[in-house]
């Protein structure tokens, strides 16, 4: 199999309004009151194991690229990549985890952008990013390909991660049911990595955890319900993810959003916008598939190291 070095990184839906009519802003039930009725729904779900955690989603985000001759500084322009992406997260620390890249692409974001690449000479752009989601940046193999994300040699490279943080699979596993000891948890992780444990932190990992980490339906219920007791989130209503899929907009902070759908619970998309430019997104990750199972990946022949 072809080998090539790259560096593992964690990175971090373009959300537009449905359609369906919506009442006033005023008139909305609280962000903590859909969140607490997410919960309620989800923990109904039936729990189920097995050999890896499988999680399948879209994510977009956009980046920063400049080329030129050695000793000089080139012109940078933004793009914007997208890419399709499996992930496997082995229950057992005995088998390796992998993030799979089935689909990928990349362009310049607009008009000036795109004369900068190609006085640049319009080299291929791509990288697969998105909230919660091991992502690969730089200069990476034509999809499909494979990136090994337990790299125990360095732990910033491994997986999983919570809010950059690297844990390891028993703590993910071992992640209490209950909204007050989950927080505490998510503190003691912050601490240790020399992290503040605000808000702004607690609702990364909250976000980490239920994108992409295997998490059972008791845990993300406890998961929404601390969400819920966060001043700062709000209900922005009924929105559709790039998707298409309908459902409700919380709002984290200014530059994070939840999509979840109403009669499950489930968490379809997550979306980050730029602090500088309200309004702007800047990333997104929609999950379209996750769960249990006792199948083993289908790696491609490029697989990508964490050399």
């Amino acid at each position: 199999m072809a080998a090539a070095a790259m560096a593992v990184t964690v990175v971090t839906i373009l959300l537009v309004r449905s359609t369906n009519p919506e009442p006033p802003a005023s008139h909305l039930v609280s962000a903590r009151t859909v969140l607490l009725a997410a919960a309620n729904r989800i923990e109904t779900t039936g729990a189920a194991t097995g050999r890896y955690w499988h999680s399948v989603g879209q994510s977009m985000a956009t980046g920063g690229e400049g080329r030129g001759p050695a000793g000089t500084t080139p012109k940078t322009f933004t793009y914007r990549a997208t890419c399709t992406h499996e992930v496997w997260m082995a229950k057992s620390e005995r088998e390796p985890s992998w993030l799979l890249v089935t689909a990928q692409s990349g362009v310049p974001l607009k008009a000036a952008d795109e004369e900068i690449w190609r006085h640049q000479g319009a080299y291929r752009l791509g990288a697969c990013d998105g909230p919660g989601v091991p992502g690969v940046g730089g200069v990476v193999p034509r999809a499909p390909f494979a990136v090994r994300l337990d790299d125990r040699r360095a732990a910033e490279l491994s997986y999983p991660q919570v809010a950059s943080i690297h844990v390891t699979t028993k703590e993910v596993m071992a992640l209490p049911a209950d909204p007050v000891r989950i927080k505490e948890v998510l503190q003691g992780w912050a601490r240790r990595a020399g992290y503040q444990a605000d808000e702004e932190f607690l609702c990364t990992g909250a976000t980490s955890l239920l994108s992409q980490l295997p998490t059972t339906p008791r845990v993300r219920a406890a998961l929404y319900r601390m969400l819920a007791g966060f001043p700062g989130v709000r209900n922005i209503g009924t929105i559709t993810d790039p998707l298409g899929r309908v459902g409700r907009g919380i709002e984290l902070s200014p530059a994070r959003r939840l999509v979840i759908e109403e009669s499950s619970g489930r968490l379809l998309a997550v979306q980050e916008r730029s602090p500088d430019h309200p309004g702007t997104v800047t990333a997104w990750t929609a999950v379209t598939a996750s769960g249990w199972t006792s199948a083993s990946p289908k790696l491609p022949d490029a697989i990508v190291s964490g050399d």
